[in-house]
């Protein structure tokens, strides 16, 4: 692909590193996610607007 084509795209091309995988399955900043899951019991998901 050539520099035009590829700005004319509507869509970005993405390259994942492959390195992040093992990050996958991984909890990064457990006291934050406990704080959002106890956020989450007390109060709920936000509600959808409607269109």
């Amino acid at each position: 692909m050539t520099i035009e084509e590829l700005n004319k795209r509507k869509t970005p091309i993405v390259v994942i590193d492959k390195s992040l995988e093992k990050y996958k399955e991984k909890i990064l900043f457990p006291e934050k996610l406990a704080k959002a899951n106890e956020v989450l019991k007390k109060i709920g998901l936000p509600k959808l607007a409607k269109r």
